[in-house]
């Protein structure tokens, strides 16, 4: 239960700037995910990571430590509605990878893929 309240903060303390990240519009949503977040919460995270985050390798403070995909699920059932990365260099994909290429294919930037995708 310590490890799931742990990831959530790292989530959090991610989100704002998941929301200009990217996406791979050509993955399977739930393919790879290390965390998934619900509208109540962290709904899971993989037991790796909850490894990773007791022994001290993740920050669940700052999310300092922590590169991966996080899944969200928007409506709450249980199910992978989207993911985003938290990898690279200052935790993003370059932005000439997220904008260079098709708006629904392969890596793109989030708002994006929302605008022209989803």
């Amino acid at each position: 239960m310590a490890g799931l309240a742990a990831a959530s903060a790292i989530v959090l303390a991610a989100g704002p700037s998941l929301a200009t990240e990217c996406v791979n519009a050509s993955k399977q949503v739930e393919a790879g995910i290390q965390i998934l977040l619900g509208p109540d919460g962290i709904e899971w995270t993989t037991p790796g990571l909850a490894t990773r985050i007791a022994q001290g390798l993740v920050d669940p403070d700052t999310g300092e430590g922590f590169h991966g995909l996080i899944g969200i699920d928007f409506d709450g059932d249980g199910k992978v509605d989207f993911q985003t990365y938290v990898v690279g260099r200052d935790d993003e994909i370059p932005e000439l990878a997220q904008f260079n290429g098709p708006s629904c294919h392969g890596i793109t930037n989030v708002g994006l893929y929302f605008t022209e995708c989803a």
